[in-house]
This record gives structure tokens, sequence and C-alpha cells, in this order.
């Protein structure tokens, strides 16, 4: 290991200028060291000076100093050892300590949920049958369980016969059982040019294509889901019309009812992922309630409560189609897992389900306050959404963003991630919930304002 000292001017070029602005120094400091040790000026196995002199020599506190090298440890762009120093490690980081691309409620305010687990499922193990939480339950759900996820589905379209619902291990698993059953391998599914990456994912495990419908501000595009349909002789239509992942569009109710006009001039059976509904106060009406005779609804609770319930709810057009999906359930996921199953329909049942959302609810408006001040604006959110959407208006694409953001420690979801075909617009998805705490998301936030305030033609002034 080469093992160099310090001992000229030459040798910390790679300091940086501190210049006034909001993002904490210590930052400033462990960004240089990994824009150095990614453009070779400092090479593994380098070592740096001294805390004490590379106060002097920045002219800040040794405390300031200290907590940049904590922090460049934990991204594993330095290691100490005891008696020789501090020397830049090799590779790359392990992985970023901000997290910016995982689409996970946050804590909900106010509440102490991994206390509320314990206790719920406690409770659930003392008041059940442990026959019943050890056995196999195939196919749709109990009778309770579906009527429980009828009155949870209700909020998007009325109180449904329970032989139109089916309970699955999570969105996902849904998702799968309704292609399965009302599409063939070879068959194309219509979606946005930017879409849900488990449809993505899900269309090439099970040999599906896709084809992108262009869209506008409002949305998907009738006229273009038209031409599609035609063009392609697609007869299912994939749809996240709120807080669209990963624009975080919401669709108007007048462009939903239009594209529900079409669907039926069409034939069109329409898949409707709405995930993040009970994060708005007042949604549009999905569109179980503006075409239900053609649509397959899912409703999960991972995204207004947490992943921790892998717990989700379908409502099929018909009793036939819902037995369609209980089928390609059996033959795929089986069942939804008991003990989680019952704790959620406990929570759905006592109210506390609602509470929690509200709480994560209020916990998003927070942090989505918190990006408004930070980031330059031009981004696309709402007060509550889980995530927002920044286009780039320059020739840096969003993949090469997203691989400076990680040198520097930091994880965005660029645009190619949810990609149908090769036009689709420029620019990343931002998760607010996944870091621990609103601290850690300022930092992160400061992080990438610095990093966009760099990027050619990306600097936008701050909202």
């Amino acid at each position: 290991m080469d093992q160099r000292q310090v001992s000229d001017e030459s040798d910390i070029g790679w300091l940086p200028v501190l210049e006034a602005g909001p993002r904490p120094v210590y930052l400033k400091i462990v960004d240089a060291l990994a824009d150095a040790r990614s453009n070779g000026r400092l090479q593994p196995g380098d070592r740096l000076p001294p805390q004490r002199e590379l106060a002097r020599l920045l002219g800040v506190d040794l405390t300031t100093v200290t907590r940049a090298f904590s922090e460049a440890r934990r991204r594993n762009l330095i290691d100490a050892t005891a008696g020789r120093g501090t020397f830049v490690t090799p590779g790359d980081p392990e992985e970023p300590v901000l997290d910016l691309s995982m689409n996970i409620p946050p804590a909900p305010a106010g509440l102490n949920l991994p206390a509320l687990i314990r206790a719920g499922v406690e409770g659930l193990l003392k008041r059940s049958s442990a026959e019943a939480l050890l056995s196999y339950h195939p196919g749709p759900g109990s009778p309770v369980e579906r009527a429980v996820g009828s009155s949870w589905l209700a909020a998007a379209g009325g109180r449904l016969p329970v032989d139109r619902v089916v309970v699955g291990s999570g969105a996902q698993a849904l998702l799968t059982a309704v292609l399965l059953s009302e599409t063939r391998e070879g068959d194309t599914i219509l979606a946005d040019a930017l879409t849900y990456p488990g449809l993505i994912g899900l269309a090439g495990a099970t040999r599906r294509k896709l084809a992108a419908v262009g869209g506008d501000a409002e949305g998907m595009r009738p006229d273009d889901l038209e031409a599609a349909a035609r063009r392609h002789g697609a007869r299912v239509l994939y749809l996240n019309p709120t807080l669209q992942n990963p624009t975080a569009l919401v669709m108007s109710e007048g462009r939903r009812r239009e594209l529900a006009r079409m669907a039926g001039k069409l034939e069109l059976v329409i898949v409707e992922d709405d995930p993040y509904r009970r994060l708005l106060a007042a949604p549009p009406p999905a569109f179980l309630e503006l075409a239900p005779g053609r649509t397959f609804h899912v409703a999960t609770l991972a995204k207004c409560i947490s992943p921790f319930l892998r717990t989700a709810f379908l409502a099929a057009p018909d009793p036939q189609a819902a037995e369609r999906v209980a089928v390609a359930i059996r033959g795929t996921t089986m069942m939804a897992p008991p003990l989680m199953t019952g704790l959620a329909c406990e929570w759905l049942r006592s109210g506390l389900a609602e509470e929690i959302t509200a709480g994560v609810r209020v916990e998003a408006r927070a942090r989505q306050e918190i990006a408004r001040n930070i980031l330059p604006k031009g981004f696309v959110a709402t007060d509550t959404s889980l995530h927002l959407w920044y286009p780039l208006e320059s020739q840096l694409r969003s993949a090469e963003l997203a691989d400076i953001a990680r040198r520097r420690g930091l994880a965005i979801s660029p645009a190619e991630e949810f990609a149908v075909g090769q036009d689709f617009a420029n620019g990343f998805r931002l998760a607010v919930g996944a870091t621990p705490n609103r601290e850690r998301l300022e930092e992160g936030l400061h992080s990438l304002a610095s990093i966009l305030s760099g990027a050619p033609g990306v600097s936008r002034s701050k909202a």
C-alpha cells in the first residue's frame, strides 16, 4: 500500500473551497473526498493529513473535521489505522448512506409503529387459533378478510360484494395474478411511457410486451391510447393515476372520464394500480367507480401504512373474474400470509389503519415542505406524496446524474428505471420516506442540491 506523507501543497489539492451556503461544512469536506477519489486526485492508499492539520488548512474547528472523517468512514471512502493514520480506501462506497430511491412511507408522526406491530402481533396470537394461523389458506381470502377488504376498497368505488374482492400478499402478487388470468404470453399491455418498474419486471418475467402511450400534463392522452391499442392489438391497459409512480401526477377527473370512455370504446380491460389514494384528502374518482365493469383495482397497505404489511386487496369486475385471479394466486403465491393478513384486518376494523395513514400523511407533508425549501424549483409533487419527480432540462441524462449522486453517497431513481421503450422524459424520482428522520433527509437534499447546482443546464432558482 502506498503510504505517502503529505509534504507539500500539491498533496492537498483536493481540499474544498469552503464557500458560504446552506450545506454543512463537514459534508462539503466529504464531497471533496468522494470527488477526489473518483477523479483520481486521491488514490487508494493515499494518507490524509492529520485531523488537526486539516482543520488548520481549512480554517475550521477540529470537531467539523472529525465529523467529516466519521461520515467518510461510513461511506467507505477512508479507513483509519491506530498509530499509522487515515488512508483512502479502494473501490466504490459499499452502499449509499442516504437512500432517496426506496419509495416507502415514513414512520407515522406521533405514533410508535414498531410498538404497535409488536402489540398487534402479540394480541393476535393470544386471540386467534394457532391452527388457523399455521395452516394454508389458499385462494382469494376468507369471507371475513374479503369483507374487511370490501370496506377498505369502498373509498375507491362503494362497498363491493365479497365475491368480487380478492386478498393477496401485496400489490405485486395481485398484479401478477391479474396479468396471468387476463393475458397470454406475447400479449401487449399498454402503459405510460414512464411507469412502475414492478410492471416492467413482471412483463419480462411472464413474456408479455409493454407499449408506451403518450401523455401530457393531465396524464395519458385518450387519442394516443386509441392509436396504441389499434396499432398493437392490445386489450389490457395499466394505469397508476393517483400520485403516479414516478411522475407524482394526479390525473384529473376529466381525463379519467375520457380514458374510461375510450377504454369502453376499445373494449379494454383496465388494471388500476392505486397504492397512494389514501395519502390524498380528496382524490379524484377511481376507475373502479368510473368503469366498474372492466376495472381490476389493486390497493395495497404497504404504501400508506408500512411495507411490513404485505397485504393488498383487489376489486374485480365480477365474481368470475375474481375466481380467475384466485386460480392464478393458487398457482403463484398460494395465499396471503395468515399472520400479516390477520393483523391488517384487525387494524382496518379497529380504525388503527386509518390513524396510521393519517400519521404518514402528516410526516409526508413535513418532508415535502423540506424538499420545497431546499431543492431548486421545477419538481412535481403534492403536499402528502411519498415521492417527487424532478425533470432534467439538460443534456445530462438522469442515469449519469444518478451515478454522480451515488459517488456522493446518495441514491436516487433515474428515469431509465421506469422507461417503457426509448422515448421518455429525462428526469429522476426522489423518495422522501426512506430516510430515518427529517434531519437525514435535509442532509441528502442539500447534497443533491449541490450536485444539481454543478450540473450544466440543470440549476434553477429555489421555489
